[in-house]
């Protein structure tokens, strides 16, 4: 069996990596879907991480004798096994991926260790951010919440709450509201907001609208004011604009 270094070094594209005079980390992702898996890892690997990809808990188990990932990205439910005893294994951080719905497993997850938690279906470059700010700060914990005037967005339990109120967002909408306000003031092109929260391979530049339109129209019922302080930029995209709250 080769070691991590070696599958890694040897996999496509590994030697475009960008140059760091870091180490780079190591992340090994554990997906059953083929496709996923794949698409997964070569998004990390555009960050310059180490990263190799396994299909179930004991592959990864083979791979990692010799020496434990810094981070683990795994599906929640393996076969024999979970992301979360993989995890205790393994003994690193893991970003736990899971298609269960509702806050309770997410609450669950987190109270059982979990570094984090992402529920399909995800925008890439919101596990590759959260992938950054996991292994760059270790184990000290994550950004829970954001805050634009009376807006609160809690990134965890993924609800949002205007003048502590509830506000009410589907998945999708959540997912747009984050990209819009990481950080707010920012034009998002269409394909920007695509990459940022819709799934890979799904959606387009007519998507991105409808859901820009109802998300403003649940913000402007929530008293968010005209547009629900989403503004449109002629030619250019969307962007959340703390002047108009």
């Amino acid at each position: 069996m080769q070691s991590t270094e070696q599958i890694l070094a040897s996999a496509p594209g590994s030697s475009q990596l960008p140059s760091t005079s870091q180490t780079p980390s190591r992340v090994l992702v554990v997906e059953p879907h083929p496709t996923l898996r794949t698409v997964l890892v070569q998004r990390l690997r555009q960050d310059g991480h180490l990263a190799a990809a396994v299909g179930s808990a004991m592959e990864a188990v083979d791979l990692c004798r010799e020496q434990s990932p810094d981070l683990l990205v795994s599906a929640e439910i393996l076969e024999q096994n979970t992301a979360m005893r993989l995890a205790q294994q393994l003994g690193c951080s893991v970003i736990v991926l899971t298609a269960r719905s509702g806050v309770e497993p997410l609450v669950s997850l987190l109270d059982e260790g979990a570094d984090d938690v992402l529920r399909k279906p995800f925008g890439l470059e919101e596990l590759a951010a959260r992938c950054r700010t996991l292994l760059k700060r270790g184990r000290i914990g994550l950004q829970e919440k954001v805050a634009v005037g009376p807006l609160e967005v809690h990134l965890l339990l993924r609800q949002v709450t205007l003048s502590e109120k509830p506000v009410e967002l589907s998945p999708r909408e959540f997912a747009l509201l984050c990209a819009l306000l990481m950080p707010p003031g920012m034009v998002r092109s269409r394909q920007e907001l695509l990459r940022l929260a819709w799934p890979p391979f799904s959606g387009g530049p007519r998507s991105v609208d409808t859901q820009v339109l109802t998300l403003r129209r649940k913000l402007e019922q929530a008293g968010l004011g005209e547009g629900g302080g989403i503004t449109t930029v002629r030619q250019q995209g969307y962007r959340f604009s703390i002047d108009n709250i």
